[in-house]
């Protein structure tokens, strides 16, 4: 009854990505930034993780969820990370406020083979709504181990180089 009850029981990952934190006495936090949700394919979207297959289409791994979709985990950490780049984060704001404004897109969230893949567009715009940095990131890392929770570490490396990536384009 164990063994078959442990078959059945549905496990839940967090997206924990681990970035650096500026420790430059000298950087100056901006005012204020709204972070917006990120968007991502339907697929993508939802809460399940997602696999490449041989043919290259996208598949649900059963019974291997996250705690939220990707969109969420990612809008959570993006505002954690953001912490040492404004003074203020949004994720609402009224029409007409005067923010810079990071949107975002999840362009890969899945496990290819033994890599995870991660890919994120980013857009970043100032108050007068031009654009600041408009690029792309991506991590392909080879997952270390078996099991879905190396795979969860390893998106959770790459989500973190990631965000490492886009502190140093701001920075720059």
């Amino acid at each position: 009854s164990l063994v078959l009850e442990s078959q059945f029981r549905c496990q839940y990952y967090r997206l924990t990505p681990v970035h650096e934190i500026n420790t430059n006495s000298d950087h100056v936090l901006v005012s204020s930034v709204l972070i917006t949700r990120p968007k991502a394919l339907s697929i993508l979207a939802g809460r399940p993780m997602v696999a490449t297959k041989n043919d290259g289409a996208l598949v649900q791994l059963n019974n291997h969820n996250w705690l939220d979709s990707p969109t969420i985990l990612l809008h959570h950490s993006l505002k954690t990370w953001a912490e040492q780049h404004w003074k203020n984060i949004q994720t609402s704001a009224a029409f007409n406020a005067r923010h810079q404004r990071l949107d975002s897109q999840i362009l890969a969230f899945e496990k290819d083979g033994n890599q995870a893949k991660v890919s994120v567009h980013f857009l970043l715009s100032d108050v007068d709504g031009q654009t600041i940095l408009d690029q792309t990131f991506e991590q392909n890392l080879t997952i270390e181990g078996e099991g879905y929770s190396q795979f969860v570490q390893t998106i959770n490396r790459a989500v973190g180089r990631i965000l490492n990536d886009l502190s140093q384009a701001i920075d720059s």
